[in-house]
């Protein structure tokens, strides 16, 4: 059961699914969030082993916010907020995905000192960051009916959202 919903996940990972097939329940929602917030809160501590536990709290904090008010918008401006649900379970179980297959990424940029790796490190990051932003376009075009350059815009603009407020606060 576990492999079977990693499996679905990881097929939202590569284009091929959508939320449509997740649950609309508090529950599974609950359950995904118990998941992706000890991995969020894993990658941003060792991500940035300077910062303070409470720093690394409120930045997960303000990402999930983030992302779920701007979810939450979004689907109500197109009169869809029953899929509210699904799709935000849908961004936290991809996301929980992506931090895992950065984490390694993550600890080769920090703690290599051969410039060639770390180089290789950060671009890889790069690339997990443009195929992230796909993933949310593709789940935002599925759940909401918009092309998936127009959900990758979305996502994009949440990161940054996320960016500014964690500077400003």
């Amino acid at each position: 059961m576990l492999l079977q919903i990693v499996g679905y996940f990881w097929q939202m990972c590569l284009l091929r699914q959508g939320p449509e097939a997740l649950p609309s329940s508090n529950f599974v929602t609950g359950i995904i969030f118990a998941v992706y917030l000890p991995i969020a809160l894993t990658v941003s501590i060792l991500a940035s082993p300077e910062d303070t536990f409470a720093t690394s709290i409120a930045g997960v904090a303000i990402g999930i916010f983030i992302q779920a008010l701007v979810t939450f918008l979004l689907l109500r401006f197109k009169n869809l907020p029953s899929r509210f649900r699904a799709t935000w379970s849908a961004l936290l179980g991809t996301n929980s995905v992506m931090l895992l297959i950065l984490l390694p990424i993550i600890l080769v940029t920090i703690n290599s000192e051969v410039e060639t790796l770390r180089t290789f490190a950060n671009s890889a990051m790069w690339v997990c960051f443009g195929w992230s932003l796909a993933i949310v376009g593709n789940i935002y075009h599925r759940a909401v009916n918009i092309s998936i350059l127009q959900g990758s815009a979305i996502a994009f603009l949440n990161e940054l959202l996320a960016i500014f407020m964690m500077f400003t606060l």
